[in-house]
């Protein structure tokens, strides 16, 4: 009898949030996993191992987990065994990818994670992190502000009570401040169901800090951010010089406030086009290149809806990538021969450089860009290879 081959197509699977608060973050990331999708497919498929020479089909599996930890663990756990998805993804959101990560774990596989920033890596998991840690989101910030004006010395920062990503981001820039001589003069949360920041915002402008960061859910940023600009308009200087609001990185944040979006600061894992120059970076560059993405993006957003290319989709293209590189390395979709793999290759692709700490899966090679809105757009002002500005403060 002749022994059947290995199946022609390999299923990728994702608990994507197409309702809840997430929702937007996760019809992106949705979209953008099936631009990698179509993408391999187009090209041939995707190759298990150098030697073969055929690729195999992929076929994308999703289920919608409400912007709900437990619906993530549910939608993995079908993924994985009503499915049989050989590369599973993670969901938007740190807390979500979390969840999905202790059963990917119950079950020994690797997920590749493109949508938790925070670190959810612990023994026994097999995590790939596609982002920058949280902790490292805002590093560079006191340098930079310190670097333009050598008399800012005190900060201020606000979070939400709720939820590992904030406290990470919030302790990673506060040490640093510290670190670059700053003082802190304030530091406020507020409970994740809190709509009104009004008073909040009194106390901030009461403080007068000269750098100021905000980060808790997006509806969050963008209440605090109407409720300080509000106060800026009839008091200017009580503005401080740099203000950085985590969800100003996002398309969402620019079209909410319009103008008075004008000089807020944010983190960016990616901002289109990155740079083309990766020859020039230590590692093989693999994948289409950034105008080639920028385009299947593109195509993806309006296929989705009309959805903007924000960095959701790149970060699930980019997961997907990293993945295939991956499956390609190991000659299998094996999950210890994964992840195996994932430790212990660096490259670049157009979302930047990918290295890991292959004992536990952190992120160490993918450098977090700064944008500042200026004119109605986001200017990339950090770091200086893919500097289009420099920054501005008040």
């Amino acid at each position: 009898m002749a022994t059947q081959g290995p199946s022609p197509t390999i299923k990728a699977g994702i608990s994507a949030s197409l309702s809840g608060q997430f929702q937007t973050q996760g019809r992106q990331a949705l979209a953008g996993l099936q631009a990698w999708v179509d993408d391999v497919n187009r090209s041939g498929g995707i190759r298990v191992g150098r030697m073969h020479q055929a690729g195999r089909r992929l076929e994308l599996v999703h289920y919608d987990d409400g912007s709900l930890a437990a619906g993530a663990a549910e939608a993995t756990r079908r993924l994985l065994e009503e499915h049989g998805v050989e590369l599973i993804f993670g969901p938007y959101s740190s807390g979500l990818a979390r969840a999905a990560a202790e059963v990917t774990a119950e079950r020994h596989q690797v997920m590749w994670n493109h949508g938790g920033a925070d670190a959810m890596n612990r023994p026994g998991r097999r995590v790939v992190n596609i982002l920058t840690g949280a902790r490292h989101y805002l590093l560079t910030l006191p340098r930079l502000v310190r670097s333009a004006d050598s008399s800012v010395s005190s900060f201020a920062i606000v979070r939400c009570s709720a939820g590992a990503f904030s406290r990470s981001v919030s302790e990673g820039l506060g040490a640093e401040a510290r670190r670059r001589g700053f003082s802190q003069v304030m530091y406020q949360e507020f409970p994740p169901c809190q709509s009104d920041f009004s008073s909040l915002a009194d106390e901030i402008i009461r403080a007068n800090p000269d750098l100021l960061l905000v980060v808790g859910r997006i509806r969050h940023d963008i209440a605090i951010a109407r409720s300080l600009v509000n106060r800026w308009k009839r008091q200017p200087s009580s503005r401080p010089a740099a203000t950085a609001v985590v969800a100003a990185g996002i398309a969402r944040f620019g079209a909410e406030l319009g103008g008075d979006a004008e000089g807020f600061i944010a983190p960016s894992q990616w901002e289109p086009p990155a740079p083309e120059a990766c020859g020039q970076l230590p590692g093989p560059y693999f994948g289409p290149s950034p105008a080639q993405v920028l385009k299947s993006l593109s195509r993806a957003g309006e296929a989705a809806g009309g959805l903007p290319v924000d960095y959701p989709m790149a970060q699930a293209y980019a997961a997907g990538l990293v993945a295939e590189r991956c499956v390609l390395e190991a000659g299998s979709l094996d999950a210890a021969a994964l992840w195996k793999a994932a430790g212990e290759l660096e490259f670049h692709t157009f979302f930047g450089r990918f290295k890991i700490l292959p004992s536990i899966g952190w992120q160490a090679g993918h450098s977090m860009p700064l944008v500042q809105w200026q004119q109605g757009r986001k200017v990339v002002i950090w770091p200086p290879a893919q500097q289009s500005g420099s920054i501005i403060l008040y």
